[in-house]
């Protein structure tokens, strides 16, 4: 990718792409599909956020050939304006082969993406994947923003130990190379996950470890290991419970380190073909922190754990379909509370969501916002 010019590289390799393929396009027996028109307008933040999209593909047997438009007001870095085009050919039985291109843009800056992989899709008893992916970002305004070039290579690999047990490793290499030296770095990164299915249990455990490396700054070092147990039990037509823990601890180069643990256990009753009720609670508490900027005397007790408790209820009536959930979170402030509304009807070729969520739902990750999103199936 450091090679290719800013403004020619991916244009040169969707062509190349699009050349080797040809041929296969005009053999394989196919059809053209159009994806669904999708239109998202989203209030959040005190700011009006338009999002367009939608695609067309080639899909054969042993073929498959996908296009993807995105279209964003305001876009930004973050949420880019792109085109991704992909391409996926079976060369033998269960083993593809595929390449992927993308271009992004915001007011700032261009986005420059390639991918290749090969994968083996069926996994009795194994699955691979194989992949390597190159991006390049260009400034094209004043900025803070610093060029860079990005370059990925993992393998995965999950194993069907026996019918009920199943593995799943992963091992990746990451480099980027910033315009600036002090904030070029590389980071490896290895996990591993064991799932066990027996009577009416699955349970999961996942240990993964990565380590980024700054070779001109190396207080920017950093280490971090996480440890993740799930366990879901389903104790009858009408009651599940799930529950998960997680450790995860950081150490920098600077000699700062810390860990956090977690908790979530989430009860669904009652809990039928129309209707369902989950009584959620959540915990996070900070652990082993230590700075060696601080002077012991000084150093700051660890603050309490986060509390999260909320109930979610859905319910499915064709052709709507809805969800609601009021949560509060406890922190050493106090008290702050929270709900969220999605409600989704499908009619004819049109599906559309409604969501009301300003501050985000029980879990962090929730999107917030007011919003109303389109879609429209064209096939």
């Amino acid at each position: 990718m450091g090679s290719l010019r800013p403004r020619k590289g991916l244009s040169q390799t969707l062509l190349i792409i699009l050349l080797l393929n040809l041929p296969t396009v005009a053999v394989a027996k196919g059809e053209w599909r159009l994806d669904p028109v999708t239109a998202k307008l989203k209030w959040a933040e005190g700011e009006d956020r338009l999002l367009v999209g939608g695609g067309w593909g080639y899909y054969a047997t042993d073929f498959r050939w996908t296009n993807d438009v995105r279209w964003r007001n305001p876009s930004s870095p973050s949420q880019p304006v792109y085109y991704q085009t992909q391409l996926r050919r079976r060369i033998t039985n269960d083993w593809w082969v595929g390449t992927a291109g993308r271009y992004s843009t915001a007011p700032t800056c261009d986005f420059y993406w390639v991918e290749l992989e090969a994968e083996k899709t069926l996994s009795k008893p194994v699955a691979v994947r194989l992949w390597g992916e190159g991006e390049r970002r260009h400034v094209t305004a004043s900025t803070t923003l610093e060029n860079y070039d990005l370059y990925i290579i993992g393998s995965r690999l999950r194993w069907r130990l026996a019918p009920d047990w199943q593995w799943k490793g992963e091992l990746s290499r990451e480099g980027k190379t910033y315009a600036s030296p002090k904030n070029s770095s590389t980071k490896t990164a290895v996990s591993n996950e064991l799932t066990w299915r027996i009577s009416h249990h699955t349970l999961l455990g996942r240990w993964a470890e990565s380590t980024r490396v700054y070779p001109e700054n190396s207080w920017r070092n950093y280490y971090h290991q996480s440890l993740r147990l799930e366990w879901q039990w389903n104790i009858n037509k009408s009651t599940y419970l799930s529950a998960n823990c997680g450790y995860n601890r950081q150490q920098q180069g600077s000699g700062k380190e810390g860990g956090k643990l977690q908790f979530t256990g989430i009860l669904d009753y009652p809990a039928t073909d129309r209707n369902k009720l989950s009584w959620l609670v959540s915990t996070t508490k900070k652990v082993d922190a230590y700075d060696p900027s601080l002077e012991e005397e000084s150093a700051e007790e660890l603050p309490p754990a986060d509390w999260r408790f909320g109930v979610r209820w859905q319910k499915w009536t064709l052709p709507l379909t809805l969800r609601t959930e009021l949560y509060g979170i406890w922190r050493e402030e106090g008290l702050v509370g929270g709900v969220l509304l999605r409600l989704q009807g499908d009619i004819a070729r049109r599906h559309w969501t409604l969501g009301i969520a300003p501050r985000g739902g029980f879990y962090p990750t929730e999107e917030k916002g007011y919003w109303v999103e389109v879609k429209y199936y064209l096939d």
